[in-house]
């Protein structure tokens, strides 16, 4: 007989046993969760305590069997749940309802301000890729919130929380709704609203790369680009409004690897078409929540291995007080980028009280000169003075120096003579996109 033949029949036997296994393990949970359900509402209606349940949909657990295999996409479920079960306590109710979705039951919630910060808790565990056998797996979560403050069915309470879930899906990639009697405070809702709008417009590629060009001051040489995040629908208001919001939440992490990714796939077309653009730099300024979240240094080196980028002509650029704030790990991460090439900067240098420690601390290559001081420089003697002593000191130490902020030809001579050695700003060129880059490169 075919040995060969002989494994291959007997392998859906095996797949069958173990679909059989798992399909009674479910069957298990869930009866423990109907139960605990029951036994929450009971206490709902004997003392008024309220309580919360959240459906917690994993959205590409799908594609990953598909591209991976069932048993990578069940090893990937039961890290997830790990990683879940981390968040709970011995009194919380955390079950596999089918493969791709949890319900997580909690008797200790309250109110709707604690059930948003779970959930916002939870989708904080799904921003980086899990480690399953040789594989980084990225994945999405939906959340359904049902905050329960009044006594129901079982039915009615499991009906709420699924459209909660929906609503959650229907907004896009990572968002969680809440379902709930009380009405949420107006404040809140046009907070969440923005954050839907800022999310879409990154899933929608609404948000794109834009180039600032940076010369070499005493020749006008185009040296780089610092890649500026633009959003078309934002344009008559500060483009630093949706960064700050983006600040305020996660969602500055999703806005700073797309923004990046482009802008890599960008430079990488650029390299190509001439050897006289091999020369070319970018600049991006990105959140010290790089620095210090797990992981998220490796995404950014995982986005340049694989756009074949030369490392040395990216410089992710930090701001120096974010980066003083979280010295230990900011260290570390640092050191990761600069192993592989990367250079570092210290963005708006000068504004943070501890400026002259950031140049001994930091493995930096290059300082940013704060506009503030470029605009005074004519008129203040004192931001004369300072940018004088920052050349002086990034030049003894290395380091070299970007002058941001170059708004008139007095401003650029000026510059000239103080022995500034690259600038930007709107008398430079404004920011463009890659078009208008392609046009001047001569593309």
């Amino acid at each position: 007989m075919n040995k060969d033949r002989l494994s291959i029949q007997a392998q859906p036997n095996n797949a069958k046993l173990i679909s059989l296994a798992l399909t009674n393990s479910l069957r298990t949970q869930r009866a423990l969760f109907l139960t605990q359900l029951k036994s929450a509402l009971q206490q709902l209606q004997r003392s008024q305590q309220s309580f919360v349940l959240l459906l917690i949909k994993i959205e590409n657990i799908a594609d990953v069997e598909q591209n991976f295999g069932s048993d990578l996409s069940n090893n990937l479920i039961s890290i997830i749940r790990h990683h879940l079960q981390s968040l709970t306590s011995s009194k919380d109710c955390l079950v596999n309802l089918q493969g791709d979705e949890f319900a997580l039951l909690k008797t200790d919630i309250t109110d709707a301000e604690s059930a948003i910060d779970l959930a916002k808790e939870i989708q904080s565990q799904f921003r980086f890729s899990f480690q399953v056998n040789n594989y980084k797996i990225l994945c999405n979560s939906s959340i359904g919130i049902s905050l329960q403050q009044a006594p129901h069915s079982v039915s009615q309470v499991l009906k709420d929380a699924d459209i909660a879930l929906k609503h959650a899906q229907q907004r896009g990639l990572g968002q969680y709704h809440l379902s709930t009697a009380l009405p949420v405070p107006v404040k809140n809702t046009q907070a969440i609203l923005q954050q839907e709008q800022l999310t879409h417009a990154i899933i929608n590629h609404d948000i794109l790369p834009y180039y600032q060009p940076i010369i070499q001051l005493n020749s006008n040489q185009l040296v780089g680009f610092e890649v500026i995040a633009h959003w078309h629908e934002q344009e008559q208001n500060d483009d630093n409004n949706f960064i700050s919001l983006a600040e305020n939440t996660d969602i500055i992490i999703a806005l700073d690897l797309h923004i990046i990714y482009q802008a890599c796939v960008q430079l990488k077309k650029w390299h190509d078409s001439h050897s006289d653009n091999q020369q070319i730099m970018l600049t991006m300024n990105l959140s010290a929540k790089h620095l210090i979240l797990d992981g998220a240094v490796e995404h950014l080196i995982f986005i340049i291995q694989q756009q074949q980028i030369p490392p040395h002509r990216l410089v992710f650029e930090f701001r120096e007080h974010e980066c003083l704030a979280r010295n230990k790990f900011a260290m570390r991460a640092l050191e990761k980028l600069r192993q592989i090439g990367v250079q570092v900067g210290l963005d708006d240098f000068g504004t943070g009280f501890s400026s002259l420690n950031a140049f001994f601390q930091y493995p930096i290559d290059f300082v940013k000169i704060d506009s503030r001081f470029t605009n005074r420089m004519l008129m203040s003697k004192k931001d004369l003075s300072l940018i004088r002593v920052i050349r002086d000191m990034s030049h003894d130490m290395g380091f070299k120096v970007i002058v941001e902020g170059i708004d008139s030809p007095q401003q650029h001579a000026k510059l000239i003579e103080l022995g500034c050695e690259f600038g930007q700003g709107s008398y430079i060129a404004q920011p463009m996109d890659y078009r208008q880059v392609n046009r001047l490169l001569e593309l």
